[in-house]
C-alpha cells in the first residue's frame, strides 16, 4: 500500500472502529498504514497445535496471494515468528530476521520453499515476491492464541529500521485492544477442528528423545553448531544423532527430511474424519 505520510488521526479512527465492534480485520492493516510504510500484509490468528486462522491480507491476486494461503495451511511450520511464538515469545514488534535461526540452510529441491541467499531469514513460500523484510506485530488473545499482522516491505527500500518500529510501539496497546475485540466475535466462525501434528510428533515413535530434538532443530533451519549450543551437547554428537536420525528415517539428505515430514504432515491431515 502507498504510504502518505504519518497520520495519527487515520490511524486512530481505524482502531476505534475495530473497539467500537464496527470494523474489520483490513481496518487494522489499514491503521498501520497510517503509521509506518509497508508493500503488503496479511493478518491471522495462531493457535498452539492448529493451523493459524487467516482474517485477512493485502497481498495481489496470483500467486503472491496463493503463497499467503500456502503459509497459512502448511509452510507456516517452519516459520520462525511461529516456532517462536510456540516457544513462549511474548507479545510486542519483531523483525523476522531477529527471530531467525543463526544458518537457514535447506535444500533447493524442499517442497513449498524456494532458497534464496538474499531473502532476510534465506528462503521464501513459492509465489512471495522477493527481497522482502518482514516487521510482525503480536497481540496476546484469549485461551492462549496469538494474533498476528505481519507486514512486508522491500529491503531496497531500507526494510523496517528501528526509527519506523518507534512510529507503531506507542500504538500497540490500541491495536491489542483493536484486536481482542475483533477475535470476540470471530471465535464461533469455522476453523479447522482437527489439531494438527506438530514438529514434536514427527518420527517420535522411530527416534530417541535426542535424535528427535535433532530433527526437530535441524526442520526449524537451525545449523548443527546451533543445535550443539542449544542442546549444549558437543558438535561431533550432534553429527552422530542426525546420522543416527537419517538412518532410522531411511533419508540421507536434508531435502529427504523435509519431503518426509510434509509428506507425513500432509498424510494425517488426509486421514481426519
Amino acid at each position: 500500500m502507498e504510504f502518505q505520510g504519518t497520520d495519527i488521526a487515520g490511524a486512530a479512527q481505524a482502531l476505534a472502529s475495530v473497539i467500537d465492534g464496527h470494523g474489520s480485520a483490513p481496518d487494522l492493516i489499514a491503521a498501520a498504514g497510517h503509521l509506518l510504510p509497508f508493500t503488503a500484509a496479511f493478518c491471522v490468528v495462531n493457535r498452539k497445535g492448529r493451523r493459524p486462522v487467516y482474517l485477512c491480507d493485502t497481498y495481489p491476486e496470483g500467486t503472491a496471494k496463493d503463497a499467503v494461503q500456502l503459509y497459512a495451511g502448511s509452510t507456516y511450520l517452519l516459520n520462525p515468528v511461529y516456532n517462536a511464538i510456540l516457544d513462549g515469545l511474548p507479545p510486542g514488534l519483531y523483525r523476522m530476521a531477529d527471530l531467525a535461526p543463526d544458518n537457514w540452510n535447506l535444500s533447493p529441491e524442499t517442497p513449498s520453499i524456494l532458497v534464496e541467499d538474499t531473502e532476510e531469514i534465506g528462503y521464501r513460500t513459492p509465489g512471495w515476491p522477493a527481497g522482502l523484510q518482514e516487521l510482525t506485530l503480536l497481540v496476546a488473545l484469549p485461551e492462549g492464541a496469538m494474533g498476528e499482522i505481519s507486514f512486508a516491505r522491500p529491503a531496497a527500500d531500507g526494510g523496517f529500521p528501528d526509527s519506523l518500529l518507534a512510529r507503531l510501539r506507542p500504538f500497540l496497546p490500541l491495536f491489542a485492544a483493536a484486536f481482542r475485540q475483533l477475535w470476540s466475535h470471530h471465535t464461533d466462525s469455522p476453523v479447522p477442528a482437527e489439531p494438527d501434528r506438530t514438529l514434536q510428533d514427527f518420527a517420535r515413535s522411530t527416534l530417541s528423545p535426542r535424535e528427535a530434538e535433532t530433527v526437530q532443530l535441524i526442520l526449524k533451519g537451525h545449523s548443527s553448531l546451533s543445535i550443539s549450543l542449544t542442546l549444549g551437547i558437543a558438535l561431533p554428537t550432534v553429527k552422530t544423532h542426525r546420522k543416527n536420525a537419517y538412518a532410522k528415517l531411511g533419508i540421507s539428505t536434508q531435502q529427504q527430511l523435509f519431503n518426509a515430514f510434509l509428506q507425513w504432515q500432509g498424510k494425517a491431515r488426509r486421514q481426519t474424519p
